[in-house]
């Protein structure tokens, strides 16, 4: 039995990744463990170690290991002695397995921006777009390029991997199958837009309204609409159903979404990129043909149909867990 530690960055769509891993693992001889941020951990899931208490609460960006609490971090990292530590891009973790020489795994969709080659992210045209948001700053870059270094695998969980054409990614990086579900047939689920959001975004649902006969399913607590009619993103079921025969998906980019749109055969449309890795993802989404992006409020949705070949060459996480 391998014990395991899996440590979850402070984002959303981690956790998305973190409980679809969990539910995989479900009756598989390991005992895994699991830190993460009070932001970024699914509902009703048990936390061993809750990683806000590290940061620094007047600078959550700034990292440092002189902090008394990383300390008793170490030492119960240290006693618990896992075998295995996944890390989806969370620093403190990947510092400890490090140090105590404990086998590392990083496996994030955050690690496409590192691993694809410069030559490709130029051509998408980020750098042009987003130049605030690529000026990150250098110490922070380097920090998470040496945790890279130091792992013994980098996984990029990304449905990018299976498509026919995936992006050309440097010799240290590997494709990994992001988790996903085949919805089936169903009347009941047949729906003009589906959407998902992670949090509360009154764009995308103001776009969705714009529409007849919309879902949206969404992590959050929030308020009723009437349409789009809101639905829970945890219940796995009714989301695939919906996702798999609907006429169109919409998201803000997130890596998890568009995987689910892509392996249901789903055109999707991205507004409202928040974040780095949402940016970089829309923009190889867009350059494949599987997705395209509403700029401007008035911009209309484009319904085409996308068909998925899936390579026979990547697996999923446990997967790669069961060959150790």
């Amino acid at each position: 039995m391998l014990k395991i530690l899996y440590a979850i960055s402070n984002n959303r769509n981690s956790a998305i990744q973190l409980h679809r891993f969990l539910e995989a693992m479900r009756g598989l001889p390991h005992l895994i463990k699991v830190a993460a941020y009070k932001n970024s951990y699914p509902p009703n899931l048990n936390i061993d170690w809750t990683l806000d208490c590290l940061q620094n609460m007047f600078r959550p960006d700034h990292i440092s290991l002189d902090n008394d609490n990383f300390t008793t971090y170490f030492e119960q990292i240290k006693y618990y002695n896992p075998d295995l530590i996944i890390s989806d891009m969370e620093y403190y973790s990947s510092e400890i397995a490090s140090n105590l020489g404990i086998t590392l795994w990083q496996c994030s969709s955050s690690l496409l921006n590192y691993a694809i080659t410069n030559e490709y992210k130029y051509n998408l045209g980020v750098f042009k777009k987003y130049a605030f948001l690529m000026s990150r700053i250098p110490i922070h870059v380097q920090r998470m390029i040496n945790m890279q270094d130091n792992s013994n695998c980098n996984y990029i969980c990304s449905h990018f991997g299976d498509h026919t054409n995936p992006p050309p990614i440097k010799n240290n990086y590997e494709w990994i199958r992001p988790y996903f579900q085949l919805g089936k047939y169903s009347v009941p689920c047949q729906h003009n837009i589906v959407g998902a959001m992670l949090g509360s975004d009154k764009n995308l649902i103001k776009q969705l309204k714009k529409y007849p006969d919309t879902i949206c399913f969404t992590d959050y607590d929030t308020e009723y609409y009437g349409n789009p009619i809101i639905k829970n993103l945890y219940n796995q079921k009714e989301y695939y159903c919906n996702v798999a025969n609907c006429k169109l998906f919409m998201c803000n980019g997130q890596s998890s979404f568009l995987a689910d749109a892509f392996y249901n055969g789903k055109y999707t449309i991205t507004m409202g990129a928040q974040d780095l890795e949402s940016i970089t993802n829309i923009a190889v989404s867009e350059k494949l043909r599987l997705s395209s992006p509403i700029l401007l409020e008035n911009d209309s949705c484009n319904y085409e149909s996308v068909i998925p070949i899936l390579s026979n060459g990547h697996q999923f996480l446990h997967e790669k867990i069961m060959e150790l």
